[in-house]
Order: C-alpha cells, then sequence, then structure tokens
C-alpha cells in the first residue's frame, strides 16, 4: 500500500526517497537484449522462482531497487574480486 497526501506519495519514515509507485512501468517495458552466463541465468531463474516472479520482472525489481552509487560500487573492478558468488555458493550448505 502506498501512502498518499494529495495525490503525491509519502516518503517513507527517515528516507528522502518516495515510495516505488503501484505501476512503475511509465511507458511501459520493452524487449532488450543482453547475454547472461548459465550460472547467472539459473540463479536469477532460482530467485524469481522464490519471488514468484518472471525473469524480466525480477531484473526489473532488482535493478530498479538498487541506488546507482551502491550498483557501481559493487560493480567496480576493485571491489568485484570481494563480492560472494551467490550462484556458485549456497550459505546454508556451503556449495549448490
Amino acid at each position: 500500500m502506498v501512502w498518499t497526501m494529495a495525490g503525491k506519495p509519502l516518503l517513507w519514515p527517515c528516507s528522502p526517497m518516495p515510495l516505488m509507485p503501484i505501476s512503475p512501468y511509465k511507458g511501459g517495458k520493452h524487449k532488450r537484449h543482453f547475454t547472461l552466463s548459465d550460472a547467472a541465468n539459473e540463479h536469477l531463474a532460482a530467485i524469481a522462482a522464490d519471488a514468484r516472479l518472471s525473469k524480466s520482472e525480477t531484473l526489473e525489481r532488482l535493478i530498479r531497487s538498487t541506488p546507482v552509487y551502491e550498483g557501481s560500487a559493487t560493480l567496480s573492478n576493485g571491489a568485484w574480486r570481494l563480492v560472494v558468488d551467490h550462484s556458485t555458493t549456497d550459505p546454508l550448505n556451503e556449495t549448490v
């Protein structure tokens, strides 16, 4: 539920950013082409299945919920070697 006042979304307490709109697809969605490794595709499928979403919707939500500064910091070459590859590691069993 999005709380509004005078038709505008209210900010989450202590957050400078508005909540995600109910339908964030202004202008609709469009087909895009990109490539993924098999491991990344399988991990995306597992995330999507767990969330009961399509892979497309899963990517949409993951991307839109990640601030640019966080995404660019995580993806930088310096930080990337320190990132855990969750497609090959199961935190409960140590391996997939």
